[in-house]
C-alpha cells in the first residue's frame, strides 16, 4: 500500500509540475522565448487603411463658375441658379476665398459699365451668401468692358461678355 501511495504521490507531483507556468528566460539577444515565438509567426494580414480623401487642391485663380446676364441687367436669371448652386458647392469643398469679377459688353460708357459690372458681382455675392458662403470670404471687382472673353461683334459674343466670373483665390 505504501508503494501505491508513493506512486500516486509522485504521479500527482509530476502532474502538477507539468501544468505549472514555465518561467520565461531572457536570452543574450535581449528577447524572450515568447518574443522569439512571436517573431516566427507571420502577422495577420491587415485591412488597408482607407486614407481620408483630401480635397483636391485647386489652383488659385481657378474659375469655378460664371453667371451670365441679360443686356443692361444685373439680376440672376432662373436658368443661372444652377451655376450659382454648383459654384457654392465647389467653394464649400475648399477653404479658399472667392473673387467675383463683374464684366459687361462694350455698350455704354466706361463709368456705366464699371458700375454695372459691380452690381452684377454684388448680385452673385448675395446669391452665394444665401447658399451658405460667408460674406467675409467673398470680394468683388468690376472690369466693366475691359476684360472681354469674346471679341467678335455678334449678339452671341456680346452675351458671353455679360457675366460675373466666380474665382477661388488664396
Amino acid at each position: 500500500m505504501n508503494k501505491i501511495l508513493a506512486t500516486s504521490f509522485i504521479f500527482a507531483v509530476l502532474l502538477v509540475a507539468g501544468c505549472a507556468q514555465k518561467e520565461v528566460s531572457v536570452s543574450n539577444a535581449g528577447s524572450t522565448e515568447q518574443e522569439k515565438i512571436q517573431d516566427n509567426i507571420a502577422p495577420a494580414p491587415q485591412e488597408p487603411e482607407q486614407a481620408e480623401q483630401a480635397p483636391e487642391e485647386i489652383p488659385s485663380g481657378t474659375i469655378v463658375g460664371s453667371v451670365y446676364f441679360d443686356f443692361d441687367k444685373f439680376n440672376i436669371k432662373p436658368d443661372m441658379e444652377n451655376a450659382v448652386d454648383e459654384s457654392a458647392q465647389k467653394i464649400k469643398d475648399t477653404d479658399m476665398n472667392v473673387l467675383i469679377e463683374g464684366n459687361t459688353d462694350e455698350f455704354g460708357s466706361d463709368e456705366y459699365n464699371y458700375a454695372l459690372g459691380t452690381k452684377r458681382a454684388l448680385s452673385v455675392k448675395s446669391a452665394l451668401v444665401v447658399k451658405g458662403i460667408s460674406k467675409d470670404k467673398i470680394k468683388v471687382v468690376s472690369f466693366g468692358e475691359s476684360k472681354p472673353i469674346c471679341h467678335e461683334q455678334t449678339k452671341a459674343c456680346y452675351q458671353k461678355n455679360r457675366r460675373a466670373d466666380i474665382k477661388l483665390v488664396k
